[in-house]
């Protein structure tokens, strides 16, 4: 059990930074690598797709019109309530905002909004009806196959290795932020330092060589 959220977990999170890519590429005009971590994984959207994925399977064997309408409300209520407590700690913990909804009606405390909530009812929706049993069956088949379960590991290494690289690097966005006494925007702060600095293909597909050099020199 265990071993299908942990794979279904790694799927979404890359799945979500691609969808991310995607959204804010197109609303910057501009290649944008989104969230606080260094490679092709946004652990949010993982975090998501694992809380949808047992909430259907609570509600799988109830046999009403209203399964769909539960699915979506509770996801609703989750996801915003996770996306509110990550907001949350970025910003009391590391001082960095991963995204700002200040242009976004019926937002709260510029972290959540109506607007996006909604998104998460309507992505729990499609996420049950073509996915759900697909992914469980799929999950089964991969964590039954060693080497399979082998490139799974693979996965997690890579992540754990990109979470301490990142955390360091937020530990000196940190400082910085301290030192100008300003709350970072990462997606905005990722931009400004490639216009001040390089603007070679690879530091904006990965951007955080290039960032860590910045900080060191501003924080000297």
């Amino acid at each position: 059990m265990l071993l299908k959220y942990l794979f279904i977990f790694a799927i979404f999170s890359i799945v979500g930074w691609f969808l991310e890519v995607a959204y804010r590429s197109y609303h910057n005009k501009k290649f944008i690598n989104p969230g606080f971590l260094s490679g092709c994984a946004i652990p949010l959207y993982g975090f998501g797709a694992v809380i949808i994925n047992l909430l259907c399977t609570l509600v799988i064997n109830i046999n009403n019109s209203h399964k769909l309408i539960l699915i979506s409300i509770v996801s609703i209520l989750l996801l915003t309530l996770l996306e509110f407590i990550t907001g949350r700690v970025m910003i009391d913990l590391f001082h960095v905002k991963l995204w700002d909804y200040s242009n976004e009606k019926l937002n709260y405390k510029r972290i959540i909004c109506l607007k996006f909530s909604l998104v998460w009812g309507v992505l729990a929706i499609i996420y049950y009806k073509l996915f759900y049993s697909w992914i469980n069956t799929f999950a089964i088949e991969f964590i039954n196959d060693n080497y399979k379960i082998f490139i799974l590991g693979i996965f997690y290494g890579i992540f754990i290795i990109d979470l301490s690289i990142s955390i360091n690097l937020l530990s000196k966005l940190t400082k910085y932020s301290k030192n100008i006494k300003k709350i970072i925007n990462l997606e905005n702060f990722k931009i400004d330092t490639l216009k001040e600095g390089s603007k070679k293909i690879w530091n904006k597909i990965y951007p955080y060589t290039h960032i860590n050099k910045y900080l060191k020199d501003k924080i000297k």
